[in-house]
């Protein structure tokens, strides 16, 4: 590893020898909307429009998820399907397109609010649906059930074992309704895996929630003689009052330390209310302690510690709160425990033919970028373990956005023009952890006020919302140079990395090869890469925060030139700072 200082003149050398990742790569892909952006029905002018931009990303996989009212209506009690409506015709319609071009869909239900979740019924009008989508020629590959069942809130929250008994109910279904599982596998549990997702620090462990009256939560730290501390915490508001700090010289005769309030800082980008804010909070001078408590008085606010530094004259303490043995012990050791994850416990269960969940990164909410390799590493190889012959999908991906009191989320993010290095950071690290592919979220938006994709629905404005707006987002940018050169069949490399930089390789299923390096520092960076490659010549693109990417006339990336090199023995690259690479033989 090298420091970003140290980058540039001493560049880090990639071993060839066992940098390969064991995955059986897919490819990148995306969620999609399958409804029309405008009218009941695809006009011809949209749906050419939504081809041409999808032919060109050549996406490895897609997630085309069913809203039941499209094609069904009813009550436990029972009711009636109907394949005939609009709705059902275009998510069918785009559903079709993509299996003629033999790309594999991803598919399941949301919706289901009228339906016991793991009812005999629930799984029979799915089992109905992907019959009706066999018979069409529009069979999913993957078929992932109702949509975050683990997530589900108030009298329809669900356990587990509802899972296990709604899946086992499903593959009986699809037997009584002669599903070909061939065509269609029963996949999942399409989990929201949020506790593979941080801040920074200790969530689970170190979290004080919502205290009643006369409630404290504390914390201590000794270090004799000590005189300065600074600490970072998570609070749901910009007015928090609740965090105190005491001091004491025996651990028992505890007194206040006055510590001046810190301005929070929005940890989401265009955040105007609720959400996360971080504070840190420093002191200096402090006499006569050796032990610092840190205090959450009554509050009807969650906080969260992500980390603590102390020092004396002499010594230095930094306490990143990264003990996560009380809660998921794989961050550190390795040995994720799968009572709380529905994604591991149901990898193990022996009733999936791929193992899917979804994973969001907490970068807008503070958390260092880097830390989805480690994570994502450590949960992905005992997904393996539990079921070596399945594959391992990311069914969602991308940045956790704010999400407000009514269950709107502020997506505006999405429209900056670092969300190309995010999501292609993001890309890079999910790729090395070995995952044998991950689809973003999304591509053209769920609402006009939910514009969360690489174009959209509405005009890119929260508050004023008019007309479908057909503008390429920066991100496609990225995100489309990683669908179209990580192909399907890729051997994937994790060469080693410079400090602030993310890098890989991939030996593309014909010979060649592609390189992306993302540049996350404020220095221009040099990487050596070492790869079996012989003389190649590569295509060169190139995204930096904040100027304008190279494309042709309908806003697809072009190349901003050649590089001839050979990597068997070594060969350094620069990328500049915030900046995306992409080398690659293919055309």
């Amino acid at each position: 590893m090298l420091s970003p200082g140290l980058a540039a003149s001493a560049p880090s050398v990639a071993a060839t020898a066992d940098d390969v990742v064991s995955s059986h790569w897919m490819g990148l892909g995306y969620n999609q909307n399958p409804q029309p952006p405008n009218g009941t029905s695809w006009n011809p002018a949209d749906w050419n429009r939504m081809v041409s931009r999808t032919d060109y990303m050549q996406p490895g996989f897609v997630r085309v998820m069913f809203n039941l009212p499209w094609f069904w209506s009813g009550t436990d009690a029972g009711g009636s399907y109907d394949f005939t409506s609009a709705a059902y015709l275009n998510a069918e319609k785009v559903i079709k397109h993509y299996v003629d071009e033999g790309v594999p869909v991803v598919s399941g239900l949301f919706g289901i609010d009228n339906l016991t979740y793991a009812s005999p019924n629930t799984a029979a009008i799915q089992a109905t649906l992907v019959k009706h989508l066999q018979a069409d020629g529009a069979a999913p590959k993957y078929w992932v059930g109702v949509n975050e069942p683990n997530v589900a809130t108030g009298p329809k929250s669900y356990s587990y074992a509802d899972w296990q008994t709604a899946t086992a109910g499903l593959a009986s279904a699809f037997a009584t309704a002669g599903v070909d599982t061939t065509r269609t596998v029963i996949s999942g549990a399409d989990t929201a895996e949020a506790g593979i997702s941080s801040y920074d620090g200790d969530l689970g462990h170190q979290t004080a929630p919502t205290c009643n009256a006369g409630c404290n939560s504390a914390l201590v730290w000794k270090l004799a003689s000590l005189n300065t501390f600074t600490a970072r915490i998570y609070a749901d508001s910009a007015t928090d009052t609740a965090i105190n700090f005491q001091t004491s010289s025996d651990g028992t005769t505890w007194k206040n330390l006055a510590v001046a309030p810190p301005t929070p800082v929005a940890l989401v980008t265009g955040k105007n209310g609720g959400g996360m804010w971080s504070y840190t909070y420093t002191a200096s001078g402090i006499t006569g302690s050796k032990y610092l408590r840190l205090s959450v008085a009554s509050s009807a606010l969650e906080h969260t510690v992500g980390s603590m530094h102390l020092s004396n004259n002499s010594t230095s303490v930094n306490d990143p709160l990264d003990d996560l043995t009380q809660t998921q012990t794989a961050l550190d050791t390795g040995t994720w425990k799968g009572n709380n994850s529905w994604w591991l416990r149901s990898a193990q269960s022996g009733l999936l033919g791929a193992s899917e969940a979804h994973f969001y990164s907490q970068e807008l909410y503070g958390a260092a970028p880097e830390y989805v390799e480690p994570v994502m590493s450590r949960a992905v190889s005992q997904i393996r373990t539990a079921a070596p012959d399945s594959p391992v999908l990311l069914g969602e991906t991308g940045m956790k956005a704010l999400q407000y009191p009514d269950g709107r989320k502020d997506y505006r993010f999405a429209l900056d023009t670092t969300q190309p290095l995010r999501m292609a950071d993001l890309a890079v690290q999910e790729a090395r952890s070995g995952v044998d592919g991950a689809a973003a979220w999304c591509l053209d938006g769920y609402a006009s006020t939910t514009f969360c994709g690489m174009w959209g629905r509405g005009n890119d404005d929260p508050n004023e919302v008019s007309a479908h707006s057909t503008a390429l987002r920066p991100w496609f940018y990225t995100w489309s140079l990683l669908t179209r050169y990580l192909p399907t069949g890729s051997t994937i490399h994790a060469p080693a990395q410079p400090t602030g930089v993310r890098v890989l390789a991939a030996q593309l299923p014909g010979g060649g090869w592609t390189f992306v390096l993302v540049n996350r520092t404020s220095d221009t960076q040099k990487v050596r890469l070492s790869e079996p490659t012989g003389s190649i010549t590569l295509n060169k693109y190139l995204y930096t925060d904040g100027a304008t990417p190279s494309t042709d006339a309908n806003g697809f990336p072009t190349k901003v030139g050649t590089l001839t090199a050979n990597f068997t023995s070594g060969h350094a690259l620069t990328v500049g700072a915030d900046s995306v690479l992409v080398f690659t033989t293919a055309s």
